[in-house]
Formats: structure tokens, C-alpha cells, sequence
């Protein structure tokens, strides 16, 4: 197969999502939910903290695990124990840009990242990444495909690494100065991207199709799977209800999914009492929120919250 012919199989099925993002109106101001209505402003202007679980009478556990996930415009981590699967600690952070920068005040607000832990898993969250079946791949074209996606250049670090189970590569890229930071930080840790971990957790969906979502302030990462396929992993912009509506309803139109058939699960920062979920109800039959399975499920905010920094986390066992 030609080199032409291989770039046709890797872009087809992303140029025409392009093309819904593209039809979309320009960015607008994101809508804030009344969760996040009351945002915790940390002293440094750049950390915007969300959500912060501290531990209970300065409890600490023998094996720690540390988790932390990163966006472009968002950071948390978890520290929880390895042996009872409990939550100690947890925060959540949005900010204009995570850089090194922003790293650089995250560990000096919080000293406890720089203690030693039991294991520690970093998830890199960011949007430039594209799904290369193991027999097409090729390392020395990792750098040419991204570059062609999505205009990625020497400022980012490439990586490739196989996704587990799937016949799949993940290459996607992130900022250069920070994944030094990072490696530098923790040196031992195992890093990974977030479509890597959304895979291992989705289900082998029959032809009804299955819809994994998980929400951010102002984007959103799906993933559909349908006649015992992976169809598509992207994220997706949004500012109201209707933006999620278009894409999920349109998802259903180019692969043939029948919203009355498919399963939606839903994570992240999205509200039950939300008008988004009002509206996806009135489109889609199945719709189920999608729980952290931390073992102390009494915190004060709703578990499907945090359940892609948990998907992290169990990476550990």
C-alpha cells in the first residue's frame, strides 16, 4: 500500500468530523454550571481551583498513589491508597494555559507532589492525537501525521505508544517544555494519553452503538464504538447544550447509530440537573452517568465527577 493511500486511511474518518467542527460558530463564552458558579481563586491568579478534597485529620496511607491529569486549560490529581482504593486528597485546577509556567506554581502551592510515592501515573489530556492501526504504522511518520492534523510543530514532543488489547497506536503530542517538567519531576512515573485509558475502559458495543463522554468546562472527549468497533475518539468544543446535541446526533448520522439504540455514558463536569442532560434525554433513550469507583463514595461532589482521574488511578493495581 502506498504512503498515499495509508494518509487516506488515517484522515478520512477525522476530516469529516473536521468539517462538523468547522461548520460549528466560533467559540463563544462557555456556559458555567452551577457547581462551578462559585470558583475558588487560588492566591497566584493562574491557578483557578475548582474543587479541592483534603485529607481527613491529615490521614496518610502507606502506599500512595498520585495521579495527575493534564489538559491545555486544565490540571488535577488524585492521591489515594493503593491497598483500600480510598481517596485522600484531590484537586482540581483550570487555567488560560497549562505550561511549565503553571507547573512551576502548582508544586509550590502544593508541596505534597513532591513527596515519594508508591507509583505515579500522568495522563496527558490534550486533543492532538490520531489512532493508527499496528499495520500501518510507521514511528518515522508519527511527526508528519500530526503535523498534517493539526499543524503540530517542534515546540511539541511526539509520542506513540500501543493502546492495550486494541491493534492500535496512539500518537499524539504535548507541549515540549512541560513533559520535560514532568519527566523530570517524576522520574519513574508511567505516563499515557487519555484516549489510551478512554479505550481500555470502553465496551465491545453490538450494533446499537455505545457513546463514552466525558466533560470538561468547555470541551468534551467522546468515544463511539459500534459493531464490536472502535469508530472514533475526538474532542469537541462547546458552550451550550445545543453544541453537544449537534455533535452527538450527527455522530449518530455518520455511523449509522440510531440515538434510540445507543448507550451514552456520561463523566466529568457535567451536572444531573443540568439543562445539557434535559436536552440529551429528549434525543437519546439510554443515558447513565458513569461513577467513580473510589471506595469512600460520601464525598461531598457527585462521583461521576472524577471518574477519568479513577480510570487513572486503577491504572496502579
Amino acid at each position: 500500500m502506498s504512503r498515499r493511500e495509508r494518509r487516506e486511511i488515517f484522515f478520512k474518518p477525522l476530516r469529516a468530523l473536521r468539517s462538523l467542527r468547522d461548520s460549528k460558530p466560533k467559540r463563544r463564552k462557555p456556559t458555567i454550571f452551577k457547581i462551578l458558579a462559585n470558583i475558588a481563586q487560588n492566591k497566584n491568579a493562574t491557578l483557578k481551583q475548582l474543587f479541592q478534597i483534603l485529607p481527613e485529620n491529615n490521614k496518610e496511607c502507606a502506599r500512595p498513589v498520585l495521579s495527575l491529569r493534564l489538559g491545555e486549560r486544565h490540571c488535577c490529581f488524585a492521591i489515594d491508597d493503593h491497598l483500600s482504593k480510598e481517596l485522600i486528597q484531590l484537586v482540581y485546577y483550570t487555567t488560560e494555559e497549562v505550561n511549565e509556567n503553571f507547573l512551576v506554581e502548582l508544586f509550590a502551592a502544593h508541596p505534597e507532589l513532591n513527596k515519594v510515592f508508591y507509583k505515579v501515573l500522568v495522563c496527558y489530556d490534550h486533543p492532538q492525537s490520531s489512532l493508527v492501526p499496528v499495520k500501518y504504522y510507521k514511528q518515522e511518520e508519527a511527526g508528519m501525521l500530526l503535523e498534517s492534523l493539526y499543524g503540530v510543530n517542534s515546540v511539541a514532543t511526539i509520542t506513540s505508544e500501543p493502546v492495550t488489547d486494541w491493534p492500535l497506536y496512539n500518537v499524539y503530542a504535548v507541549p515540549k517544555e512541560m513533559d520535560a517538567r514532568l519527566s523530570k519531576q517524576f522520574s519513574s512515573a508511567t505516563f499515557c494519553h487519555q484516549y489510551s485509558l478512554n479505550i481500555r475502559n470502553s465496551k465491545a458495543a453490538n450494533s446499537g452503538g455505545h457513546l463514552l463522554v466525558d466533560f470538561r468546562k468547555e470541551d468534551f472527549t467522546v468515544l463511539v464504538t459500534g459493531n464490536h468497533q472502535l469508530l472514533l475518539e475526538q474532542t469537541f468544543l462547546y458552550s451550550t447544550p445545543g453544541d453537544v446535541i449537534y455533535y452527538v446526533l450527527r455522530i449518530c448520522v455518520l455511523f449509522g447509530l440510531s440515538p434510540m439504540e445507543i448507550q451514552l455514558e456520561l463523566s466529568g463536569l457535567i451536572d444531573k440537573q443540568s439543562a445539557l442532560v434535559d436536552a440529551l434525554l429528549q434525543y437519546i433513550m439510554h443515558v447513565e452517568f458513569r461513577d467513580s469507583a473510589w471506595s469512600n463514595s460520601h464525598l461531598e461532589y457527585p462521583p461521576h465527577f472524577f471518574t477519568s482521574l479513577n480510570d487513572l488511578s486503577r491504572c496502579a493495581s
